[in-house]
């Protein structure tokens, strides 16, 4: 549970006026970022307020009159900057600073910004929890989202803030080594969430409600417990569920894991029914290994690797087609083509990291 919120300056909790130089406590209009307002006295009784920028022309000093300016300089415990702090997100340098100045754990902190490599993957990458502020709703630089969640207005903040309750990728790759994933299915896995979640942001785009990045996580984590539920003589996907509930994930990822497997789709009971347990269960259908390849493909390698299920794969196969007429047709891709805008069959490299 996170004590301490860091907020980015520019563009986070005070607009950036480009055509203004110098320190923005001197420009001639200053104004708040819509709804940061709200957002900071909802947060405020429930957690410590702290400002952290790279702000280089303006001190701790300049950066409270200009927030006194629109009102917010008292929402505020603490303010650092990079020009104080001797280092600039997203150095862990900066990062470091900040904990020793306030004297806590990295989990104990969340930061919120709008610049995804700089606010969100510098304080990941020195443990902190991350929200990305991303109001114009981009596609995340990356094809593993680092962050804990996301939000589009400054209204939905506080909300977020209290609900960071999905695993974030050293979670969940620690999971994943806790039941034993050899590298095969962790290389798996990662294209699969990698799918997922860049169909989910399509989806997302097109208007439906669909949460990329607990795509992302289910389909990370799809393949949880596939060399225990062996081991143990236990039904796969149902014991991958067990251990997130036990751990107090959340309902909809247990889910996720749950509803993976190709025979839910001839079950009404057990049938993935939201976007994000479709998402993961169709790119787990269309990803062999860690390459893209089509529904015919992936069968037919699953039918050469379990033979003993080959009738089965037979009944599920117009299940997984129709599943794929859904998506393809909501997203108006057509069925021969593999995956829009992906570079070949095989993602790159950094798709699969």
């Amino acid at each position: 549970m996170s004590e301490i919120v860091l907020f980015d300056w520019g563009d986070t909790v005070m607009r950036v006026f480009p055509e203004y130089e110098g320190p923005m406590a001197g420009w001639p209009q200053v104004e708040a970022v819509p709804g940061v307002a709200e957002a900071l006295q909802v947060l405020r009784p429930r957690y410590r307020l702290v400002l952290a920028t790279n702000a280089a022309e303006s001190g701790a000093a300049l950066v409270r009159e200009a927030l006194r300016r629109v009102g917010l300089e008292e929402r505020f415990e603490a303010v650092f900057t990079a020009r104080e702090l001797g280092a600039r997100k997203p150095a862990p340098a900066f990062f470091q600073a900040v904990l020793a100045r306030l004297g806590c754990a990295p989990r104990e902190v969340a930061m919120v910004g709008d610049e995804y490599r700089v606010d969100v993957a510098g304080a990941k990458a020195a443990g902190l929890r991350a929200v990305w502020f991303n109001p114009a709703a981009r596609s995340c630089p990356e094809a593993h989202p680092l962050y804990d969640a996301e939000v589009q207005a400054m209204a939905d903040l506080p909300v977020a803030l209290d609900n960071l309750r999905l695993p974030d990728w050293d979670e969940s790759m620690a999971l994943l080594a806790g039941q034993d994933a050899p590298p095969g299915v962790l290389e798996h896995s990662k294209a699969v969430a990698a799918v997922a979640y860049r169909l989910a942001f399509r989806l997302r785009e097109l208007g439906e409600r669909v949460d990329p990045l607990l795509a992302h996580r289910g389909g990370l984590l799809h393949d949880l417990d596939k060399i225990t539920s062996r081991r143990l003589n236990q039904t796969h996907g149902r014991l991958g569920a067990q251990v997130l509930r036990q751990k107090g994930y959340p309902e909809e990822l247990a889910t996720i894991v749950e509803r993976h497997l190709m025979f839910t789709l001839l079950d009404p009971a057990r049938r993935p029914t939201t976007w994000e347990e479709k998402l993961v269960h169709y790119a787990d259908k269309i990803v062999e290994g860690d390459t893209v390849v089509s529904v015919a493909e992936r069968f037919e390698a699953l039918r050469q690797r379990y033979p003993e299920h080959a009738e089965e794969f037979v009944r599920c196969l117009p299940a997984v087609l129709e599943l794929e007429a859904e998506i393809r047709g909501r997203l108006g891709w057509p069925r021969n083509q593999l995956f829009p805008s992906s570079p070949g069959t095989q993602m790159n490299a950094d798709e699969r990291r």
